[in-house]
């Protein structure tokens, strides 16, 4: 009977190192359940914020580039300014620290601006507002006196006080130009 009972005990004790090991397979399990469940939740909670991140990105972006656009036509008109102060492109070039290629670049980009807008200005109904129809520059009375036209900035070119299109032209003349040989005097040395 001892064998009997020796058996019957070791299945007892087996039976609770088998019931030991399930409880602590389960234990495990749910451990392991639940860190894979915070695991989903945090990369749920990263793939949204990487969303967020690059849509704030894309907007940053968007304001960054308008306002470049804003600033380089502003840079562009003052570089018109100071060549119609009728000094040569090399001379702006070195005043403003820039190359004559960008000098001529920006005279460029400004010139097609003023042309984009008179194609505005033609394109436009009868109706347009009687400041711009009358040709005032811009910045006028009438048009400061309003409180959105002081706050809103214009643009470089509506800046820029142009000829109507289909005037007369007028270029300055430049140093070196022939509407200024009469007067130039040549350097010592360079017997012409």
């Amino acid at each position: 009977m001892t064998q009997k009972q020796r058996r019957g005990s070791r299945a007892v004790q087996a039976r609770e190192a088998a019931r030991e090991k399930a409880a602590r397979f389960v234990k495990q399990e749910e451990e392991r359940l639940r860190i894979a469940g915070e695991a989903i939740l945090l990369q749920e909670e990263i793939d949204d914020f990487d969303e967020e991140t690059e849509r704030r990105v894309a907007k940053l972006r968007e304001e960054r580039n308008a306002q470049l656009v804003e600033k380089r036509q502003r840079f562009d008109a003052l570089v018109v300014e100071m060549l119609d102060t009728e000094i040569p492109a090399q001379q702006v070039a070195e005043r403003l620290g820039i190359s004559v290629g960008q000098v001529r670049t920006a005279k460029r980009n400004f010139d097609q601006a003023v042309a984009a807008l008179a194609e505005q200005g033609a394109d436009e109904p009868a109706g347009a507002a009687p400041s711009e129809a009358a040709g005032e520059p811009v910045g006028s009375e009438s048009e400061a006196s309003t409180p959105d036209a002081a706050a809103a900035p214009q643009p470089a070119a509506a800046a820029y006080n142009f000829p109507p299109p289909g005037g007369p032209v007028t270029l300055p003349a430049q140093d070196g130009s022939p509407e200024n040989a009469e007067g130039a005097t040549l350097p010592p040395g360079s017997a012409g």
